[in-house]
C-alpha cells in the first residue's frame, strides 16, 4: 500500500471519527431536550470508545501527516509529544466517563427511574432506559420480552 492509499484511508477515518462526534453530540441535545419536555421515558447509549476515537485520532493524524511532509521538524519534540499522547489518551478516558456519568446523573436529578431490565447491552454500547415512573418501566421490560420472543 502507497502513502497516498494510506492517507485516503485515514483521512476517511478521520471522517468517521468527525461523524462519530456528530452523533455522540446529537445524542446528548436529544437526552437534554427530552429531560426538558419531561418525556415519559430516556434512552441513551454509553459510547465512551467513540468518544475516544472521534476526539483522539484525527490530532493524533495531523501530527503524522506534518512530521512526515517535515521530517526531523518535531525530533527535538518527541519525548514531549510521546507524553502528550499519553495524556490525552488518559483524558479522553476520564473525560469520557465523566460525561457519562454527567448525563446519568442529569437525568436521575430530573426525576427518572433507571430501568435496568429495559436496558441493553450490544457490542458497541450499553444503552440505558430510564423512565418517569415504575409503570412506565414495566411497560417497556414487557415490550422488551415480546420484541426478544
Amino acid at each position: 500500500m502507497n502513502k497516498t492509499t494510506s492517507h485516503v484511508i485515514l483521512i476517511l477515518l478521520d471522517l468517521f471519527c468527525l461523524w462519530a462526534l456528530w452523533i455522540f453530540y446529537k445524542e446528548f441535545q436529544r437526552v437534554l431536550m427530552e429531560i426538558l419536555n419531561q418525556a415519559e421515558m430516556i434512552s441513551f447509549s454509553n459510547r465512551i470508545g467513540f468518544t475516544l476515537v472521534a476526539v483522539g485520532f484525527p490530532p493524533i493524524h495531523l501530527f503524522t501527516i506534518v512530521d512526515n511532509a517535515r521530517p526531523g521538524l518535531f525530533k527535538k519534540y518527541i519525548p514531549i509529544v510521546n507524553k502528550s499522547v499519553i495524556v490525552l489518551v488518559a483524558g479522553l478516558l476520564v473525560a469520557g466517563f465523566a460525561s457519562s456519568s454527567w448525563i446519568k446523573s442529569k437525568v436521575e436529578n430530573a426525576g427518572y427511574l433507571y430501568c435496568r431490565e429495559a436496558s441493553g447491552v450490544s457490542a458497541l454500547a450499553k444503552t440505558l432506559v430510564y423512565a418517569k415512573d415504575i409503570e412506565i418501566c414495566e411497560d417497556l421490560v414487557k415490550i422488551k420480552k415480546m420484541d426478544g420472543k
